[in-house]
């Protein structure tokens, strides 16, 4: 039942792939990211990199342990820990936006190697896994936000272990869309 679970989430982002929804998702998604590291709003990364002491988002960092991260939150600040709420709230709005242009353009490069019925489509889920990951992060991130200044290791850790994972993903799906662009490279060339 799972297994029939997952191949309909996957089929059904296959049949909503249109090129000009994807464009239109990987637009917001821009502006998402100049809003969250260029733009001099009180939620981007400029400026919380200017409250806190150059101290680096817990979202960033490939894994950190739970007294890393609550010695980070204290790194913050007040007005650091202030700044990583508003930036988690807009963080839960990007997530959708990223994971769904990311999920059709896996689709599409899916279906350019290796056919419109390829069994490899299942792989456009790689995105979703990422933005679960996020999601699950963001959640641990407020709750340790939450009981600052107390500390909850078994929260810091799964918060650790959940930004790994997105991490992981992420190298995953980045390695799919690399290796797929590539394929598709040597084709065009005339290679076989």
């Amino acid at each position: 039942m799972r297994q029939n679970l997952i191949k309909g989430i996957s089929r059904w982002i296959a049949r909503r792939y249109s090129a000009s929804l994807m464009l239109a998702l990987f637009l917001v998604m821009l502006g998402f990211f100049w809003l969250f590291n260029f733009s001099p709003l009180p939620f981007s990364n400029s400026e919380f990199v200017r409250l806190s002491d150059h101290e680096g988002l817990l979202d960033a960092m490939p894994f950190y342990s739970a007294q890393e991260a609550y010695t980070t939150l204290t790194h913050y600040g007040v007005a650091g820990r202030m700044l990583y709420l508003r930036f988690l709230a807009t963080d839960f709005v990007f997530i959708p936006f990223y994971g769904l242009s990311f999920a059709f353009l896996m689709t599409q490069i899916i279906r350019a190697v290796g056919g419109p019925g390829t069994s490899w489509l299942m792989l456009n889920l790689l995105p979703f896994g990422i933005a679960l990951f996020d999601c699950a992060e963001n959640i641990c991130i407020l709750g340790m936000l939450g009981i600052y200044p107390g500390s909850n290791t078994i929260l810091g850790t799964i918060s650790g272990v959940t930004t790994l994972c997105k991490w992981l993903l992420t190298l995953a799906t980045a390695s799919c869309l690399v290796y797929g662009g590539f394929v598709l490279l040597v084709r065009r060339l005339g290679f076989k």
